[in-house]
């Protein structure tokens, strides 16, 4: 909570994930959402103040990863739980550490200032989606080697240029820089022949398309 807290004082958009092995509250029994599942609904949305989505399918974290940045693309994402996947981690004991491991702390004896001092590594040494790492220029060619650099030796990885994100059957696919640019350009020319004007659209910001392939 203190890591969010600070994150959010520095201005930060931050998403959380919370791995569990319990019921969820929205999935008590009686509740209305329970109550839509069990009469078959694969996917249950509730719309009031807040949007929540309950999808009766257990997706892996890195699907996760991707369906977040879809919705609200925040800066940096807090992960509860989790410990064998492959990202920047706080570690709460020496027993969890690994290589992927910024640092190990003891949560009931961290000041402000210790916290402070924590997320200043995690502005340095996060990264995005591992399997979306992907660039010769930063000396390796695969997302595990570049989030070890990262975390490490502070690989520096720019992928401020890298815009368009691509996953293939739930799977998500790395990108170089020319794939990158050869999507985004031929799509948004091709868009620009369209009159997005009529619904509402003049510039593209952020331009979503799904491509169903029918079996032949």
């Amino acid at each position: 909570m203190k890591i969010i807290e600070e994150l959010k004082k520095r201005e930060y958009e931050v998403a959380t994930i919370k791995h569990t092995h319990h019921i969820l509250e929205i999935d008590k029994k009686n509740s209305d959402t329970w109550k839509h599942q069990n009469a078959g609904s694969d996917i249950v949305v509730g719309i009031g103040d807040k949007t929540f989505f309950n999808i009766n399918k257990l997706y892996s974290l890195d699907r996760v990863l991707f369906l977040i940045k879809r919705i609200g693309n925040p800066d940096f994402v807090v992960i509860e739980g989790f410990k064998n996947y492959n990202y920047s981690k706080v570690s709460t004991s020496k027993d969890l550490e690994d290589e992927f491991t910024i640092k190990v702390i003891d949560p009931f004896r961290t000041s402000e200032d210790d916290i402070a001092s924590l997320v200043d590594d995690i502005e340095k040494l996060s990264y995005d989606i591992i399997d979306t790492l992907y660039t010769n220029e930063c000396g390796y060619n695969n997302g595990l080697d570049i989030g070890k650099a990262i975390v490490k030796d502070g690989l520096k990885y720019n992928y401020d240029d890298l815009d368009v994100s691509l996953s293939i059957d739930e799977k998500n696919i790395g990108l170089n820089f020319f794939v990158n640019d050869f999507i985004k350009n031929t799509i948004t020319g091709m868009l620009k022949t369209l009159k997005t004007e009529e619904f509402g659209v003049k510039d593209f910001n952020k331009v979503e398309i799904i491509i169903n392939k029918k079996e032949e």
